[in-house]
């Protein structure tokens, strides 16, 4: 059931763009503001489950209810629309589409759009500088919009990949330095098995020497989440080593291309898995 709902949420995430505009977070936000306003100054970790215990513990009530009801059917697409709506916020390709119909039509405001919207920073203005960011960025984040949550999808249904997003979400609110601090640090560990599996994909279908040799000499740092994006960037960059870069947006198709392959590869390790009976 996890394969059939993970192929099927990716391809109605690709194909209905507006589905997209339904991932609204707000109410979590305005949730975890209301527990943090009554709950007033709390150490980070006891507010951390305050705020995921209700959301969380529904949704896996809900999940356990629909086991087993009619033939698995409710459950099945109540994973799928959970898995939907954890996914992105918005649909890599799609982003990534955009970035380079603009660039090429020479639309830089609009470029400068998307770059900001992929890399989740500020934008480089110089064409070099804004592709060359652009295209680390898709390796990494490729990891948090799509490859992450069909990790935790696997593991533990659509209250893992629920707990995932919520995590994420939380650790984004800096109006709250030490809880944003600590959900980032919770939010780093849930994502370094992905990160890394993520990273296995692109050596497997790119240049395996050129990301094996990136891997070993990347820079090296003690901050977690860095570490994550770090491993991506080094063994992504290096699995597309010795591409001809014919065109100033080659970097960003290889990129594409190379998350691509990788998420296809780990999905047809998944289904290997199925059908020898380790996941259903």
């Amino acid at each position: 059931m996890a394969l059939i709902s993970i192929i099927l949420g990716l391809l109605l995430d690709r194909t209905f763009r507006h589905l997209h505009d339904l991932r609204d977070m707000t109410w979590f936000e305005f949730y975890a503001q209301a527990i943090q306003r009554v709950t007033g100054k709390r150490v980070p970790p006891l507010q951390f489950i305050v705020i995921l215990a209700l959301p969380v513990l529904l949704l896996l009530g809900v999940q356990i209810l629909l086991q087993d009801l009619l033939f698995n059917l409710p459950a099945f697409i109540f994973g799928i629309i959970v898995f939907i709506y954890c996914l992105g916020p918005a649909c890599l390709s799609t982003d990534i589409e955009a970035y380079i119909h603009a660039r090429t039509l020479g639309d830089d405001d609009e470029a400068l759009h998307y770059a900001g919207t992929i890399t989740d920073t500020a934008a480089s203005t110089s064409p070099d500088q804004q592709t060359s960011d652009v295209t680390r960025a898709i390796l990494y984040v490729a990891n948090e919009r799509i490859f992450a949550t069909i990790f935790w999808f696997v593991i533990f249904g659509p209250f893992g990949c629920m707990l995932y997003r919520l995590i994420s979400e939380l650790s984004k609110q800096i109006e709250y330095d030490d809880l944003a601090e600590f959900s980032m640090f919770i939010h780093a560990i849930m994502a370094w098995v992905p990160a890394r599996m993520l990273a296995a994909g692109y050596a497997l279908t790119g240049n395996f020497d050129g990301a094996y040799h990136a891997y070993k000499d990347r820079a090296y740092t003690s901050d977690l989440s860095q570490g994550n994006n770090e491993v991506l960037v080094s063994t992504g960059l290096g699995a597309m080593r010795n591409l001809e870069m014919k065109s100033e947006l080659a970097g960003v198709y290889a990129a594409q291309a190379l998350v691509m392959r990788s998420v296809i590869v780990w999905i047809g390790m998944l289904a290997v898995m199925t059908l020898g009976g380790i996941f259903n």
